[in-house]
């Protein structure tokens, strides 16, 4: 069972490298690229949060208590992006942003997360594993193309970019091998409600904000239709994978 655990868990993983696609893009096409999955990244992440990760954790904490881990998580990340701009940005110009490294923590710490619910799932039923895994791979290709879009806005560079957000990826198999070995059900709805937050932040206090200084308005409505997108897709995902 564990074999099968972790092979899930790969797989997962494998599909943080998605972005490979941008290495053969020329620099103009690729920020234009990156604009609207930054849009698509927003819509993903406030729907990852709002119609999955809080209402799996209020299932199971009731809703007060959901979001006061969820509140935990936002401020949480509040506070470490202060403390990121005040060690690395003192100048105005910073040349990795500090949403980037947010995004790193909030993903890697997403993707232990499905890593452990995979593992759960596999030990109460193979069939269940099995969906569940289809559900997180679903889901997983909106995410990483979208954290990858963030990354590469904030200031990474292309290949830094698809080995970091591989690297986040792969938080997903120790999470995996900690619920097989720990069987850490009982703590996941908190760490979900968390997750939420710290999604919910970088989201709104840094992704969307940059998106509106896009002056030209063509720019603007496409971006407002890829966020639009994004929520909507992520919605879908979870009726579709019940």
């Amino acid at each position: 069972m564990l074999y099968t655990i972790l092979l899930s868990t790969v797989a997962v993983s494998l599909v943080s490298l998605i972005g490979i696609f941008a290495l053969s893009m020329k620099r103009e096409n690729l920020w234009t690229v990156i604009f609207i999955l930054v849009s698509f990244a927003a819509g993903v992440l406030l729907g990852t949060s709002f119609f999955h990760l809080l209402p799996e954790s209020a299932l199971d904490l009731g809703l007060k208590n959901a979001v006061i881990y969820f509140i935990i998580g936002f401020t949480s990340f509040y506070l470490l992006e202060r403390i990121i701009r005040w060690r690395h940005c003192h100048e105005v110009d910073c040349e990795v942003h500090p949403v980037s490294r947010l995004a790193l923590i909030g993903d890697s710490i997403h993707n232990f997360i499905d890593g452990v619910a995979i593992a759960i799932a596999y030990l109460v039923d193979l069939n269940l594993g099995i969906m569940t895994t289809l559900a997180v791979l679903a889901h997983e290709i909106p995410q990483e193309l979208g954290d990858f879009g963030v990354l590469v806005f904030g200031g990474y560079s292309v290949r830094r970019a698809l080995l970091f957000n591989f690297m986040t990826a792969i938080t997903a198999i120790f999470g995996a091998v900690l619920g097989y070995f720990l069987v850490a059900k009982a703590y996941l709805p908190y760490i979900i409600a968390f997750a939420g937050g710290n999604f919910t932040y970088i989201a709104t206090s840094d992704l969307i904000p940059e998106l509106h200084k896009e002056t030209d308005l063509g720019k603007s409505l496409a971006s407002f239709l890829v966020f639009v997108l994004g929520l909507i897709l992520i919605y879908l995902l979870g009726v579709i994978m019940g």
